[in-house]
């Protein structure tokens, strides 16, 4: 019983919000702009230059496309430990600063 007093005045609080807000909320959703279009031509820009790689991979010689596949795999990985090793080191010195032991 008295859980369902304070979910029927839980909801009348609610709506009563809602009610009162409408109008800032309807002023916010018309002034900002609508970016579907914009993310639309972004992701269709984005697949335009992607289309000719297929063509351009086909030209190189089959044993080459997985030793560049390897060397770039390797490089990110070389880059990600030595910016994951230089923030461990810069941790550990504010670290040392803070002195907590």
């Amino acid at each position: 019983m008295f859980s369902a007093l304070i979910n029927f005045l839980l909801n009348l609080v609610a709506s009563i919000i809602q009610i009162v807000l409408i109008p800032i909320n309807l002023i916010i959703t018309n002034t900002l702009p609508d970016l579907t279009n914009q993310i639309n031509q972004v992701t269709n820009g984005i697949s335009e230059l992607f289309t000719g790689i297929g063509w351009a991979l086909g030209l190189l010689p089959p044993g080459i496309l997985p030793v560049l596949l390897f060397i770039i795999t390797i490089e990110i990985c070389k880059h990600t430990i030595w910016a994951n090793a230089h923030a461990i080191t810069k941790v550990w010195l504010v670290l040392q600063k803070i002195k907590f032991w």
